[in-house]
């Protein structure tokens, strides 16, 4: 086999391995983002701010006394593009009933990363309710918080910890 015959083989095979790779993770990134995408909306988080006819109002809602430490109310659903400032995302879902004020909540990394629920305007999720915790810049919405990070905050098995306002630990997870 000629030299050049050789590097083009070698080049070809680079480039259909990485294609191959890209289509893969592209793929995944679609699956986990129409798992997002299917929620209902009555499924997404709150952050106080009912609209009447179509003019956002600002609410405080008066927090209630925390569920009992021992009882399950949210779950980490996913870290999504750990390690990709631009994708990278953790999805958090209400289980059990009523409101659950997220205040003063951390979700923290066991490499030292910590994100802190802001007190005001107050997120609270609701009955299967879910917010998505952005690492990236952004504006805050009902359904999406922005650390506004300037790099990645979550990598592959990393375990990341949810917190409530107490200390108690309600969710860990550890990303694939």
């Amino acid at each position: 086999m000629k030299k050049s015959n050789l590097i083009l083989y070698i080049l070809l095979n680079i480039i259909i391995s990485a294609a191959t790779t890209l289509t893969v993770l592209n793929l995944w990134e679609r699956a986990r983002q129409s798992e997002l995408d299917d929620l209902p909306p009555s499924a997404l988080a709150t952050q106080g701010l009912p609209t009447v006819s179509g003019l956002a109002i600002q609410v405080t809602p008066t927090p209630g006394p925390l569920p009992p430490a021992d009882e399950k109310v949210i779950e980490i659903v996913s870290v999504i593009g750990a390690g990709d400032i631009d994708h990278e995302v953790v999805m958090l879902r209400r289980v059990g009933e009523g409101n659950l004020p997220m205040a003063n909540w951390k979700l923290s990394g066991d490499r030292g990363s910590v994100y802190t629920f802001a007190e005001q305007p107050a997120l609270v999720l609701y009955k299967d309710g879910a917010v998505m915790v952005y690492s990236r810049t952004g504006t805050d919405t009902a359904t999406e918080v922005y650390w506004n990070r300037d790099e990645a905050a979550w990598h592959s098995g990393e375990q990341i910890t949810l917190t409530d306002s107490e200390g108690n630990v309600r969710a860990v997870y550890t990303i694939p």
